[in-house]
């Protein structure tokens, strides 16, 4: 390719650039409605999110309500979702759903504001309020959309944000272990195994459960001995009877062991 072949692809280059950008600047302006649309519409589908949401913005509330409304609001919501912008995503999907709710695209519609909450819910030792939102959302729209094309990976979602919140609830207990407040931590992990029956934490809060047991016992007054080390026991031979092959198997045998050399001793 010689220079002057560069020179003029260059030329043409900035020339359309410069084109576009006069373009919108004069639909910003605009007092058009329609104008501002089909340019918004036109960007949208260019993948330039940035420049049509600044022209739905300015067009979303004079089409609401309106049949083109549908198409608008759902371009202008999937555009914060596109740029990532979670929250106003969600915002405006659950405008649309207001405002369209027998759409076409009210599934997806749907689908996309639970899926915005959960990007947006935080990891597990902050404070979990959008993941129950997140929750609320995805399970409403697995109860409506039983068949949806998106129902796995709905699905999937909600496994991971309870987990999430499982993890939470399992590190506060475990919490409680290592602050060496056994009453508190056998009593947390008694909520949560009852509570999360199924959980991928239930093997290491039964064995912490039980060291916890074991410690509270080691620690008790004379009176409370011998009761304690007989309760330790029994969460041992639930625990091992529930995971024979633990991880924690060769600490949970030294802790009962060691349970039953002092109940000798009582």
């Amino acid at each position: 390719m010689n220079t002057k072949t560069i020179h003029i692809l260059a030329l043409g280059f900035f020339t359309l650039l410069f084109s576009s950008c006069g373009e919108y600047q004069k639909a910003l302006k605009s007092d058009d409605s329609t104008v501002k649309y089909q340019l918004a519409e036109k960007l949208y589908k260019e993948k330039d999110y940035s420049r049509a949401e600044r022209l739905f913005e300015q067009i979303v509330p004079r089409y609401l309500g309106k049949p083109q409304g549908e198409r608008i609001v759902f371009m202008y919501a999937d555009g914060f979702y596109q740029r990532k912008k979670y929250n106003l995503a969600a915002y405006q999907f659950e405008k649309f759903l207001k405002n369209y709710p027998k759409s076409q695209k009210a599934e997806e519609a749907m689908f996309l504001e639970g899926k915005c909450y959960f990007f947006d819910s935080p990891k597990y030792s902050l404070t979990q309020t959008e993941t129950y939102k997140a929750l609320d959302k995805l399970q409403s729209f697995i109860d409506r959309y039983p068949n949806s094309e998106y129902m796995r990976e709905a699905n999937n979602m909600v496994l991971e944000l309870l987990t999430k919140l499982q993890q939470k609830s399992f590190e506060i207990a475990k919490g409680y272990d290592k602050i060496r407040d056994y009453q508190a931590s056998i009593k947390a992990f008694d909520n949560f195994l009852v509570e999360n029956p199924g959980s991928v934490f239930r093997e290491e809060a039964m064995y912490y459960r039980l060291h916890s047991a074991y410690e509270l016992a080691k620690n008790s007054v004379k009176t409370k001995e011998k009761q304690r080390f007989q309760d330790a026991k029994s969460l041992y031979e639930n625990f091992i009877k529930t995971f024979p092959d633990s991880q924690y198997k060769n600490k949970a045998e030294k802790i009962y062991n060691d349970i039953n050399k002092k109940i000798s001793e009582l």
